[in-house]
């Protein structure tokens, strides 16, 4: 019964960071905000369970590699990114996905299933003290770290392919990745307080810079000309509360 309790404590722990960060960018492309829903309910949801399912393959591989000394833990770790940064890449850019504004919409779901699935795995392996305070914390600001990167390279990704830009968008989601995961280091490495919270807080720092990017401009320029004129149309018409 308690390992029931801690699994569903860790599962939480990843998904509802993910799904707040899911509802915080999608949010603006439906209705009320729009006329009609800019992207496609199935698709956005059916890439959440691909994220799920393919974070919990990730974090199988990545506990499966050699970590015995700091060199062989760092190749683990850009085998992982690199590992999860094309997965993405593959999903995104199948032929029913290239070409479609919406795609980058669904690298949101994406990145934020398999962020989540990292969150569970993480949480789980440290189910024997999940529940000391300081432990929780910083899993928590570890989830919404992780999710909100894997949200900023799925949009790059998904962006790219909307655009036929394929591999300028993959470097670009390695580049923030690897950024990420350099102010994440002491925090992965479990470096004596406060240098451990001090990295999750930074990681959180700089994957919302990215996501303040993607949120302004990757999100509302993967849209058609003429559906951005016809929202620019419907904010002038939305009345001020003076009116």
């Amino acid at each position: 019964m308690a390992s029931n309790v801690d699994f569903l404590v860790a599962f939480l722990l990843g998904i509802v960071p993910g799904l707040v960060i899911l509802w915080a960018s999608l949010r603006r492309f439906d209705r009320p905000h729009v006329d009609h829903t800019l992207f496609d309910d199935r698709r956005v949801f059916g890439s959440l369970a691909v994220g799920l399912v393919f974070g919990t393959i990730a974090s199988i591989f990545a506990l499966s590699l050699p970590r015995s000394d700091l060199v062989t833990f760092l190749i683990a770790i850009t085998a992982s990114l690199l590992f999860e940064e094309s997965f993405k890449l593959v999903w995104l850019n199948r032929r029913a996905y290239r070409g479609r504004f919406d795609t980058t919409f669904c690298g949101i779901p994406l990145g934020v299933g398999a962020a989540a699935s990292g969150v569970v795995a993480a949480a789980w392996a440290s189910r024997d003290f999940l529940y000391v305070p300081e432990t929780f914390a910083l899993l928590l600001v570890y989830s919404v770290s992780l999710g909100l990167v894997n949200a900023d390279t799925g949009a790059l990704i998904g962006f790219g392919a909307s655009r036929g830009d394929r591999w300028g968008s993959f470097l670009r989601a390695i580049v923030v990745r690897f950024g990420h995961a350099a102010f994440l280091m002491p925090f992965i490495l479990r470096v004596e307080e406060p240098f451990s919270a001090i990295s999750a807080a930074t990681s959180v720092g700089f994957a919302f810079l990215v996501y303040y990017y993607v949120y302004h401009r990757i999100l509302p320029g993967t849209l058609p000309e003429e559906i951005r004129r016809e929202m620019r149309r419907e904010r002038r018409r939305t009345p001020t509360p003076r009116d």
